[in-house]
């Protein structure tokens, strides 16, 4: 078998556009998922049963579901009722799939600060949800970089799955070249090596965040 990369070059530019689609998705679903996975532990936690079961059960249902069914489910099930472009079904399947594991870590960390903190600062005349914003949920932002920063790099890599519904990215833009080359191969190693240097960018970026903050765990 001989490889041939030249139509890989030729359609490198389309490759390209697919990695800043991928991108821009990620960059919006990484800060819904984290501020929105933070509010729903926040709120679990610390309001009564009457609120915070509906969001335990919204947790557990998006941490036990296929995130392909859940895209399939929002595209296609409601898309009989609404229209809905393709780019924001994936935007939204994958921030709400993202949302419910980064609220399981909130949970986690919130919970693992010191309750003896939390009376200090009431002790020092700080209000209930005072203590929460800006005693509590920092240190528990901090605590939580690892996790989150493993998740964010989980999701990027699942920004393939949106070329199931027709979202442009990587695995999509390629998809078209590959129909007119016949070289699927050359194509899939590039696209590879494309996600390989995005994990290693994103793990190089943690690393640095993890250094910074190790001090304020």
């Amino acid at each position: 078998m001989e490889f041939d990369f030249t139509p890989v070059i030729t359609y490198f530019p389309t490759l390209l556009k697919g990695v800043g689609v991928a991108s821009l998705i990620a960059i919006v679903v990484a800060f819904m998922s984290i501020v929105g996975g933070l509010i729903v532990a926040v709120i679990s936690i610390y309001t009564n049963k009457v609120v915070s079961w509906p969001l335990r059960f919204f947790i557990w249902l998006f941490m036990t579901t296929p995130l392909l069914l859940q895209l399939y489910f929002l595209y296609f099930g409601l898309g009989e009722w609404i229209l809905i472009p393709a780019i924001v079904v994936g935007i939204l399947g994958l921030g709400f799939h993202y949302m419910a594991y980064n609220a399981d870590i909130f949970i986690a960390t919130i919970k693992s600060v010191s309750g003896g903190q939390y009376e200090a600062s009431r002790s020092l005349g700080f209000g209930h949800w005072n203590t929460i914003l800006y005693i509590i949920v920092p240190q528990a932002l901090i605590r939580s970089i690892p996790q989150l920063g493993n998740n964010m790099i989980l999701m990027v890599k699942d920004t393939s799955v949106l070329s199931a519904i027709g979202v442009a990215e990587l695995v999509y833009a390629s998809q078209y070249a590959i129909s007119v080359s016949f070289r699927p191969f050359e194509f899939f190693i590039v696209i590879a090596m494309m996600y390989y240097v995005i994990n290693i960018l994103m793990e190089l970026g943690q690393a640095w965040l993890e250094r910074q903050t190790a001090y304020r765990r």
